[in-house]
């Protein structure tokens, strides 16, 4: 039986690299993207992200029986207004996940990428429960809109901080039926985003990290996890957040890598 695997943001960068190494795999692919350009043997379903409707309306042209689902799309920083970055970084990822779970094999997977700036999500956990306590995609915007000044300014960050800490509550989903819900926390990667979060660091701090890093991170190295938590041998790896930076944050946290300055 062909394994059934549906990516978003697979049209460019990291989404790009996981749908080439499941094609691969010999996977069949449908791709969630605003773009539709994907290689030939992929299924592309128009989707925002940051429309619910457009969401539900992508759900139909899905596979009843889905084997796997990585949520790779996401904004950047700077790139359309703050209430959306979070809509499309978190609540669409939500909404998503939490309508395509059932659907999810017996035994399969679910990965979303969120990013090493929400890895340290505990430190603002209040705000990011907030949030995550919502219901629904309707009353997460409201949440937002009444709560502006706790998150507008940061809104790439908090919104991958919500990724990476919903994993939790995801991992608990389908654990009936041993589906697994992992997150993955890339570091720097070039992709056509670099620009905007070379600007949201700044020039000196991204180019140190880089530095410390060994060299920026490409697409593929974080492909590489996300096809073995989609198709690999790891059936007890539920609800982790894995990051893939080079080992910059083992370093801080090691102290052989010292802070920016």
């Amino acid at each position: 039986m062909t394994t059934n695997v549906v990516v978003t943001g697979g049209s460019s960068g990291i989404g790009a690299a996981v749908i080439a190494r499941l094609l691969g795999a010999g996977c069949d692919v449908w791709n969630l993207d605003v773009s539709d350009d994907v290689p030939e043997k992929v299924t592309a379903v128009h989707c925002d992200l940051a429309d619910p409707g457009g969401v539900e309306r992508a759900l139909i042209e899905l596979p009843s029986r889905i084997d796997g689902l990585i949520s790779v799309a996401g904004v950047a920083p700077g790139a359309v207004p703050d209430v959306q970055v979070v809509a499309v970084n978190f609540l669409g990822v939500r909404l998503l996940v939490e309508k395509v779970v059932s659907r999810v094999s017996d035994a399969g997977s679910v990965v979303i990428v969120a990013s090493s700036a929400g890895r340290d999500w505990r430190d603002n956990e209040s705000t990011v429960k907030a949030l995550l306590d919502t219901p629904d995609y309707e009353s997460g915007l409201s949440w937002l809109d009444e709560h502006e000044h706790l998150w507008e300014g940061n809104a790439y960050k908090f919104s991958k901080q919500c990724a990476a800490a919903y994993t939790y509550r995801a991992a608990g989903l389908g654990r009936d039926r041993g589906v697994r819900v992992n997150c993955i926390n890339p570091g720097i990667v070039e992709t056509r985003l670099s620009p905007s979060f070379r600007s949201m660091l700044g020039e000196a701090t991204f180019d140190y990290i880089v530095s410390e890093s060994g060299r920026a991170g490409q697409p593929d190295d974080v492909a590489a996890v996300a096809e073995y938590l989609l198709l690999g041998d790891c059936g007890w790896l539920n609800g982790v957040e894995i990051t893939v930076d080079g080992g910059y944050h083992a370093g801080l946290v090691g102290g052989w890598i010292s802070p920016p300055p």
